[in-house]
């Protein structure tokens, strides 16, 4: 968090001309399985316990179990990876990693982003350092807890950034825009 990944994104989204996955990848997955939105965000957000998911399920007639999740999510990110896009998140990198797909990891140190996230939310930087702790722990957690897999395994990327030393998002929006033709063609 707060290595400008989104940003890098969504410029990259732009210039390669598709569209770009995030929070609308969430809103998606609630329209394919017809849940109500704000139970679907509380698993996604992976603070649902089993028997919360059970009671929900219970009483709605709906199955909200995480491999229903699951799979309805890896269906969303199969079908977003075959239209073409940019997708930030939620495991993307392992879904898609059989694909043609290139998987980056846009990552800077606790203080640097710190430092941005300072900057851009109004925080102090104490609370900013905070702010990246937590929500980098959340997502590690996600991805654990949904696909069992380390996301600081570098394995699982194509290309890992280290936007403290490059820093420039138009450089990095460029390498990316390069590297997409690299991906599967090497021999």
């Amino acid at each position: 968090y707060g290595s400008c990944g989104d940003d890098i994104g969504h410029k990259l989204a732009e210039k390669l001309g598709v569209g770009y996955y995030d929070a609308a990848l969430l809103n998606k997955l609630v329209q394919r399985t017809g849940a109500d939105p704000h139970a679907m965000r509380v698993i996604d957000e992976g603070v649902a316990k089993t028997r919360d998911l059970w009671l929900y399920s219970l009483m709605t007639g709906q199955d909200l179990s995480r491999d229903t999740y699951k799979r309805h999510l890896v269906n969303v990110i199969m079908s977003l990876g075959r239209l073409g896009g940019v997708i930030a998140g939620r495991g993307a990198h392992i879904v898609l990693a059989k694909s043609n797909a290139v998987r980056v990891r846009v990552a800077g140190s606790v203080d640097v982003c710190a430092q941005r996230v300072a900057t851009k939310e109004g925080l102090s930087l104490e609370a900013a350092k905070q702010k990246v702790l937590q929500i980098n722990h959340e997502r590690g957690a996600y991805v654990w807890e949904t696909y069992h897999s380390r996301l600081n395994d570098p394995t699982g990327f194509d290309l890992t950034v280290n936007s403290d030393r490059i820093h420039d998002e138009d450089v990095v929006v460029e390498m990316l825009f390069k590297a997409r033709d690299l991906v599967g063609k090497q021999e």
